[in-house]
């Protein structure tokens, strides 16, 4: 096809008049000019109509002016311009398909990066949650253990001293061997653990042998207080402090567990006027303490 484009061009020219008497640069030249056409076209994106008609009458100008090499090299170089015009619509349509290319993958560049930061933002929120999740997991697990040790401790040591004494433990309370007591100082120890000291005397129990959940005391508990407020009406106790630590579910909680325990003991026959809350800080965690001030066994 591009042969026989060719072959008639040529035949053409040698058909216009004048063509006996050109110059055989001009023929040369313009036959150069055709084969440069062919080119482009063939080599390039399809020549836009108005481009490639203007390209044509120059071609026409070049084959009427061959016998007048002044008029030839004007028509020439109009058409050596649009030539050169064509390229360089070429060139930048490449350029802007070029850019239109890079900015497609800027924009999906960005969206993988935005997608990328918020799948990170997830996994450092499941990270911190774990991670919270765990340290919390292992400080409760850390302080059932503690207060289960307690316990087991407590149990026996109350069961070895009910035996001693022929008493009859309340369930879930242990006694270690007895030590020097007053009348009423003995009688506490098979309850909860009692210590003398300089402040008064110390009788501290396990929480968990008080109370079945938050707040209310077991079966178990209600029992404990019972025995444990017949004995301290035995003594002269000038103020009875009751005090629980720090609790894993809170201060409210350690505050509401002795205002329970506080109650109690009224009901249960100790004057209020003796009665007081005082804060837990200091003691051992998992521990209700009732303190003794100026205690003193009765005869």
């Amino acid at each position: 096809m591009m042969r026989a484009r060719h072959f008639t061009a040529v035949v053409l020219l040698l058909a216009l008049p004048g063509i006996a008497v050109a110059d055989i640069a001009t023929t040369q030249a313009l036959q150069q000019a055709l084969q440069r056409l062919e080119k482009a076209q063939r080599s390039g994106p399809p020549i836009p109509p108005a481009t490639l008609s203007g390209l044509h009458s120059s071609l026409r100008m070049m084959t009427r002016d061959q016998v007048n090499p002044v008029l030839f090299q004007v028509d020439r170089a109009i058409f050596n311009a649009r030539l050169a015009g064509l390229r360089e619509q070429r060139q930048q349509a490449a350029e802007q398909d070029r850019l239109s290319g890079l900015r497609q993958q800027v924009q999906s560049l960005t969206r993988q990066h935005q997608a990328l930061q918020n799948e990170y933002g997830k996994l450092r929120e499941q990270l911190a949650s774990k991670t919270m999740s765990g340290a919390r997991t292992q400080h409760l697990q850390a302080e059932i253990q503690q207060q289960q040790q307690m316990l087991q401790s407590e149990e026996q040591r109350l069961a070895g001293l009910a035996q001693q004494q022929g008493a009859t433990p309340i369930p879930g309370v242990a006694a270690s061997p007895l030590t020097t007591q007053p009348g009423y100082g003995k009688a506490l120890m098979v309850y909860a653990q009692v210590r003398a000291a300089s402040d008064g005397v110390h009788v501290t129990m396990p929480v968990n042998s008080l109370f079945g959940s938050d707040t209310r005391l077991s079966a178990d508990g209600k029992q404990r207080l019972q025995a444990i407020s017949g004995i301290l009406k035995q003594t002269a106790a000038s103020e009875i402090l009751v005090r629980v630590a720090p609790q894993p579910l809170g201060a409210n909680v350690a505050t509401q567990r002795a205002e329970t325990i506080l109650r109690t003991l009224r009901h249960n026959g100790i004057p209020g006027t003796v009665l007081a809350l005082a804060t837990g800080v200091g003691l051992s965690s998992g521990t209700a303490e009732l303190l003794l001030v100026n205690a003193s066994p009765t005869p």
